[in-house]
């Protein structure tokens, strides 16, 4: 009898009834993966980068730039397993006694061996070194650089003539006119985007499902609104016509599905945090504060390239295919309107850097103290990541969730209970969040801590939007019947929990050790954005890395109460925000950590008119007092505030009114502490004084780089219309600049 070799994968809709079976059994993998850690320690920190790039396909004599879907072809060619790469190959912990690993490889044969992975989009790509680097002030200063350039060669090596690399967050012109080679029909099964054509989307299993089950699990389309830059000459007020409340009768594609995995039985296990504070980060995601993954390669730039869809410059047309049974549309008033989990996801460069702790202790201190500084990295680098804003919030009959599995953290890991830093308190934690209770309760009896137990337990409020054969326990049945269900993928045991921590993806995310890469608990810093060039990647890959130290060698105090975080997240996301916006920030970081403050507990606003003289001590009180923590604004003694508003020069370098040190300046009085070499310490503040000068608006960022040279070019008319002649003429500069050929002092110094 022969047997039916079953799916690879399976969707979201095939998993529902497992649901829960499945986050029983990553609940139980943590807890192995939890006792597993506490008699090991990694003795030396390591860490990584992740950076993506897109593959674009110019054409010099029509001058237009499209997107080339060539990406999976390059990896291939690249010696890239696909199936394996999109499972998670993890880089290795290199053995420095073999010359063919770790830090005695050459730049040229790490590139060779370097982590290739595809990426949602077809057009897209990440990678990620072969070994966990080690900490070494001299591989920062000479040779990350080296290797990001390497690899960079390594990648062109692969193009066709007329395709170019460039590591930028989004193809300006993403979902106009023309936008990728070999343009297919939109509203596609797959995507079922009116504005995107199925040729974006990566035909790989993993990609397809997660898009499918994103629709799905949320009942609709997910839809963004994204504000339009108003320029003298712009249509105001601007309707999309390509998307709006008209053309589309009200309406977005509803999904025949649209229900969540704990809908199918009568049990409610989840249990609602509240502290009767507000939500914060609901700002973050409101449309008014959000800017478009479609119109710009950054957030500011997003605004001077909006209105880029339907241009009547191209010299063919592509014919819209039906449009689709629809219900529910967001006001589109002044915005444009984005269709698609694509436009966020998986389809533009990032830059991540992930930490390697020497145990759980320090992961859980380098995830609370980082956690406050993404909003100002963001800023920094005028972050416009749509998974960070939150572009797919997604709901469920679990409870409410105030923010999407895309966003900034709901609460503080704090420390062990053992541990003797006392600089955490409980109305820190001062948002409402939901977790799972059953899944809390296995943890906690299991001997987790209640902290990380509900930090857990809030991954399983989501569902998993696909799950692998391997994952459910097929392969081995397949084995039995004599049929190969696929490549094996690399597993440590931790499928189950690992799936659930790839679908929550926010501004810091917390990894347990990977037992077959032999690395400790893991901290992925996600709020960073990708740059032009690979010598600004290696100044801000340095930068985290000198922060991390810093944080554990001084034992920094940066906590700030979860409110006034998402408040900065916020702020981050509006135009030009490095120059023009204000972050709560803490005044006095080396204080705390005994559980004494020699500030107040009072928040200084700059411009507000309140007298108050309002302050609290540190320790929990009343209820009506634990409510009220933070919450009473001062205006004045802000040398002696706990929480001052600063502009993200006076946090990274310093200020003499508001008493503040500045991150940038405790990283280089820490430089002279490693008895540096002359050379190697001249390197290292030679890159930190890129961050600096990007910090004080002495440099711009790319996003304002981008949005001058728009509003320079002779044939924009100041309409907020990015026509494709002006993308090409922009995206050859940026390959210029990139390149060498061309010099950019306003970018670059």
């Amino acid at each position: 009898m022969t047997r039916l070799k079953p799916p690879n994968m399976y969707s979201w809709q095939e998993i529902l009834p497992r649901m829960e079976e499945i986050r029983s059994q990553a609940t139980e993998q943590f807890i192995a993966a939890w006792k597993d850690s506490q008699t090991k320690r990694v003795n030396d920190f390591t860490w990584h980068e992740t950076i993506g790039y897109v593959v674009v396909k110019r054409d010099d004599a029509a001058r237009r730039m499209v997107l080339s879907p060539r990406a999976p072809e390059i990896l291939a060619d690249l010696g890239c397993n696909l199936d394996l790469a999109s499972s998670g190959a993890h880089p290795q912990v290199p053995d420095e006694s073999d010359a063919a690993s770790g830090s005695s490889m050459s730049a040229d044969e790490a590139a060779k061996r370097t982590c290739w992975r595809p990426a949602h989009a077809r057009f897209a790509f990440r990678c990620e070194p072969p070994f966990l680097r080690a900490f070494s002030l001299g591989q920062l200063a000479t040779e990350i650089s080296e290797c990001l350039r390497a690899r960079r060669r390594l990648l062109k090596s692969k193009l066709e003539p007329d395709e170019m690399l460039l590591s930028i967050s989004q193809f300006p012109l993403l979902g106009s006119g023309i936008y990728i080679d070999k343009q297919s029909h939109t509203n596609g099964k797959q995507l079922r985007s009116l504005i995107l054509s199925e040729s974006c989307l990566n035909p790989m299993q993993p990609f397809t499902l997660e898009i499918a089950g994103i629709i799905d699990r949320r009942g609709i389309v997910p839809y963004t609104a994204v504000p339009v830059f108003h320029d003298k000459s712009t249509a105001w007020p601007f309707v999309d016509h390509d998307l709006s409340s008209e053309t589309l009768d009200f309406g977005i594609l509803q999904s025949t599905v649209g229900v969540d995995g704990s809908c199918h039985g009568t049990r409610n296990n989840s249990i609602v945090h509240s502290t009767n504070a507000s939500p914060g980060f609901a700002a973050a995601c409101n449309v008014n504060a959000t800017f478009s993954a479609a119109a710009s390669t950054q957030n500011n730039s997003t605004e001077a390239a909006a209105s880029t869809k339907g241009s009547d410059s191209w010299p063919y047309a592509v014919t819209p295919s039906p449009r689709p049974p629809m219900f529910e549309m967001p006001s589109n008033k002044n915005c444009l309107l984005l269709d698609s989990p694509l436009f966020g996801i998986g389809s533009g460069g990032v830059l991540r850097v992930t930490l390697c702790a020497a145990d759980l202790d320090e992961a859980r201190t380098l995830y609370d103290q980082l956690a406050p500084i993404c909003a100002i990295m963001c800023s920094a680098v005028d972050d416009r990541s749509a998974q960070e804003r939150g572009i797919v919030p997604l709901t469920t009959a679990k409870g409410t969730l105030l923010k999407s599995r895309f966003g900034s953290i709901d609460t503080y890991l704090g420390p062990s209970p053992s541990s003797n830093d006392l600089s955490f308190h409980p109305e820190l934690n001062d948002c409402q969040y939901t977790y799972d209770s059953n899944s809390y309760w296995k943890m906690k009896n299991g001997g987790v801590d209640h902290l990380l137990s509900q930090h857990v337990a809030r991954l399983f409020i989501r569902d998993l939007h696909y799950a692998s054969a391997k994952m459910l326990g097929e392969s081995s049945k397949s084995k039995e019947a004599g049929s190969d269900n696929g490549p094996k993928s690399a597993s440590d045991g931790q499928e189950h929990f690992k799936r659930f921590l790839g679908c929550n993806r926010q501004n810091v995310c917390l990894y347990p050790p990977n037992t077959r890469a032999g690395s400790g608990w893991e901290i992925e810093f996600m709020s960073l954005e990708v740059q032009l060039t690979d010598a600004e990647n290696a100044a801000f890959i340095t930068f985290m890395i000198l922060l991390s130290r810093i944080i554990i060698s001084y034992r920094l105090n940066l906590y700030l109460p979860i409110s006034l975080m998402d408040q900065n997240m916020s702020r981050a996301q509006r135009v030009n925000a490095v120059s023009n916006q204000l972050f709560f920030f803490r005044r006095d970081l080396f204080s705390g950590r005994d559980g004494k403050s020699g500030s107040t507990g009072r928040i200084s606003r700059r411009g507000n008119g309140s007298n108050s003289s309002w302050h609290t001590t540190h320790s929990p009180g009343s209820p009506s007092e634990r409510n009220a923590f933070h919450r009473q604004l001062g205006n004045g003694l802000s040398d002696t505030a706990e929480y001052v508003e600063l502009t993200v020069d006076e946090i990274l370098n310093g200020s003499k009114k508001y008493r503040v040190t500045g991150l940038l300046n405790i990283i280089l009085s820490y430089l002279p502490t490693m008895r540096l070499e002359y050379d190697v310490e001249q390197e290292l503040r030679r890159q930190l004084w890129l961050v600096r000068k990007r910090a004080s608006g002495k440099l711009c960022t790319l996003a304002t780089w981008m949005r001058n040279f728009v509003q320079t070019h002779p044939e924009y008319q100041h309409d907020s219309v990015v026509t494709p002649s002006i993308n090409y003429d922009m995206l050859r500069a940026m390959n210029d600049i990139e390149e060498g050929k061309a010099r950019a002092p306003e970018l670059l110094g």
